[in-house]
């Protein structure tokens, strides 16, 4: 097995120990099972292990960031349970959302839930560092919800898509990396740089993302052009229609979905416009522009086994990205 692939796989490991372990006695009994639903719903568990892998950048233990990815993690999921209930989205992970499971009122309580235990376990951290930083990213990623809520079905720039894909998710990969560097180092000057990390790493991720929608071929559900049905901007679809390449059929064609006029189009029509106008390639360049950022933020960090397996995790993410290919990180 693989140096990195055999850390990443014990980390992840430890994660998913300490969230099965989770007590949730506190928990009304009502919303024990939806809470733990959500918990253990799957998923590579890689915003804790950033979290993990930048408290060793720093000079830490990752075990001690227990509390910090706790926190991260559980207020990472309420925001998916919720964010399912507003974009009415069946699956999540290839599971039954848990609205769809358990019903819309008990899945909005089991978000506030897992929101309310990611501050209890925030607290326990005792620092106030990273209490400030849990919270901030908090409203952000609301903030970045309301952007793509209110602004469904509404065309905008390359600089309101960035905006709203860092705060989404960027925010999220740029707390899980400053969490890590307080853990391991106390210093806020430190947590900061690897903040930079996160921060692009995490707007790569959801241009990487936006791509695999409609270009990935290991599908676990049928909703692979859902952000287009839904009227979520994406950033081929803004570099598609700002292409002088793009023909006024494709153009009408892909705005009639955008605009809820109708569902009438495939993958294989989307993917031919995005790749005939430039689009596919140029939001690769982007992508891969952010995750080289990010890699230049770790140049003044000692060099460190955890160091080269963010390194190796930014090669297999963005690197060697192919739209088509499955990633190949056996964790």
């Amino acid at each position: 097995m693989p140096k990195f692939v055999e850390m990443l796989k014990e980390r992840q490991a430890f994660i998913n120990g300490v969230i099965e372990d989770l007590s949730l006695d506190d928990v009304h009994s009502l919303l024990q099972v939806p809470t733990k639903y959500a918990l253990l719903a799957g998923g590579k568990r890689l915003r804790p292990i950033i979290c993990m892998l930048c408290a060793e950048v720093a000079g830490g233990d990752y075990k001690e960031t227990r509390d910090a990815f706790l926190a991260l993690e559980l207020i990472h999921n309420g925001t998916l349970v919720h964010d399912d209930i507003i974009d009415e989205d069946l699956f999540r992970r290839g599971s039954p959302s848990v609205h769809v499971k358990f019903g819309g009122k008990r899945a909005v309580l089991t978000g506030d839930a897992l929101l309310s235990l990611g501050l209890r376990y925030a607290t326990k951290t005792r620092n106030l560092d990273i209490v400030k930083w849990l919270s901030d990213t908090a409203l952000k990623m609301v903030q970045g919800v309301a952007l793509q809520t209110f602004h469904r079905r509404k065309v905008a720039s390359e600089a309101m898509y960035l905006n709203m894909a860092y705060l989404k998710s960027g925010s999220l990969f740029e707390a899980a990396a400053a969490l890590g560097g307080l853990v391991g180092s106390s210093r806020p000057e430190v947590a900061e740089r690897l903040a930079d990390f996160g921060r692009n790493f995490g707007i790569a991720y959801q241009i990487r993302d936006d791509i695999c929608g409609v270009f990935a071929e290991d599908k676990t559900d049928d909703l692979s052009r859902s952000d287009i049905l839904n009227g979520d901007l994406t950033l081929p679809f803004i570099y598609a229609l700002e292409s002088e390449a793009i023909s006024e059929q494709d153009k009408n064609s892909l705005m009639d979905v955008f605009l809820g006029r109708t569902e009438q189009i495939g993958d294989k029509e989307v993917q031919r416009i995005y790749e005939e106008t430039g689009a596919l390639d140029r939001s690769i360049r982007k992508m891969k522009d952010f995750a080289e950022k990010g890699r230049k933020s770790l140049n003044n960090f000692e060099k460190s086994d955890a160091g080269d397996c963010i390194h190796y995790l930014l090669d297999q993410y963005y690197k060697y990205f192919k739209p088509r290919k499955k990633l190949k990180i056996a964790i």
